[in-house]
């Protein structure tokens, strides 16, 4: 309880002050604002955040898939879910707009559920089959219309809460939007932000480790099924946190 009391103390003026200046406001009506200001204001609130908590962010391959893309396409990015803290830490290190497929509930959430809205994300009722379709058809549309906004979506559906190094099977819906709008799809794999928020853990700081696992082009999947392409895409992934939990392990 402590590690939060001390974040509170460094953060609740200024983010009492973004929250109803910017937050707020711009979760209501984000169109008449455009999607880079909107953008940076909400990045800048976040890495305030996550300053407090004091994270050490090791995101190499993020750094250099950044530096190499093309910026002219989005991107569908994909990544295992561990924490609540998985999109804001993207949205923090990313240096152009990225967006959300959020599950519904955390639309209520007062960081992350506005930062979905004002970044224009879609939210997603996981108990209703036609909601859940009719989202990612928006998706699809979205990546079809070459807006400069990518994408991203946790295909494990949940946030893993047992092995973080061993992830939940990948739903193959996912990778649909991106596989029928002939996109990029971007996979990583995080470790390290699940223990930022639990209340027993009594670290100082926080290193938190991104790895690219694999780079998908439409040409790589053209003769795929989104099930072989989430089934490649789990594999990867659990190959690339075996190989992070040795290297912490060792």
């Amino acid at each position: 309880m402590f590690k939060y009391f001390k974040v509170i103390c460094k953060v609740i003026f200024p983010l009492i002050w973004s929250y109803f200046t910017c937050l707020l406001p711009y979760s209501f009506h984000p169109e008449k604002r455009s999607l880079e200001l909107r953008f940076r204001k909400v990045q800048h609130i976040i890495r305030k955040v996550l300053k407090a908590f004091n994270i050490n962010y090791h995101a190499y391959d993020l750094e250099e898939f950044y530096k190499n893309r093309n910026n002219d396409e989005n991107y569908l990015f994909v990544c295992n879910h561990i924490s609540d803290l998985d999109p804001l830490i993207f949205i923090a290190l990313s240096p152009r707009p990225i967006t959300f497929v959020a599950k519904i509930e955390s639309k209520k959430f007062p960081l992350v559920g506005r930062a979905v809205k004002i970044l224009s994300g879609e939210f997603m009722d996981r108990d209703d089959l036609k909601q859940s379709l009719k989202v990612m058809m928006n998706v699809q549309k979205r990546l079809e219309s070459d807006e400069k906004i990518d994408f991203m979506i946790f295909p494990e559906g949940t946030r893993n809460k047992g092995d973080v190094f061993k992830i939940l099977p990948y739903h193959h819906g996912t990778f649909r939007p991106a596989f029928k709008a002939n996109k990029n799809i971007i996979s990583f794999a995080i470790t390290g932000d699940n223990k930022v928020l639990t209340l027993k853990d009594k670290s100082k700081k926080y290193d938190v480790f991104i790895r690219k696992c694999a780079l998908y082009t439409p040409e790589d999947y053209k003769n795929m099924k989104t099930t072989e392409l989430a089934m490649d895409c789990e594999n990867k992934t659990n190959k690339v946190l075996a190989e992070m939990k040795n290297e912490l392990m060792s």
